[in-house]
């Protein structure tokens, strides 16, 4: 599982990296597109977060220890 992880996090720092040049590239150029490469570069990695966060908590790794193992 954590080599999928790992993959999932290069991808998606590949992802965030292409937007920030997309946007820079839009920006530079005068394109129409600036501002939706703008609101993308935001919400694309909101997005994963909560992707990633929903399925660490649908499989149950939790990176805090449960309640009930604290008060043993």
């Amino acid at each position: 599982m954590k080599k999928v992880r790992r993959i999932v996090a290069l991808l998606t720092v590949i992802l965030i990296v292409a937007l920030v040049i997309g946007m820079f590239i839009c920006a530079i150029t005068g394109s129409e597109y600036f501002l939706g490469m703008l609101c993308l570069s935001f919400i694309v990695p909101v997005v994963l977060w909560v992707f990633m966060w929903f399925t660490r908590l649908v499989n149950g790794e939790s990176e805090t220890e449960p309640a009930d193992r604290l008060r043993k």
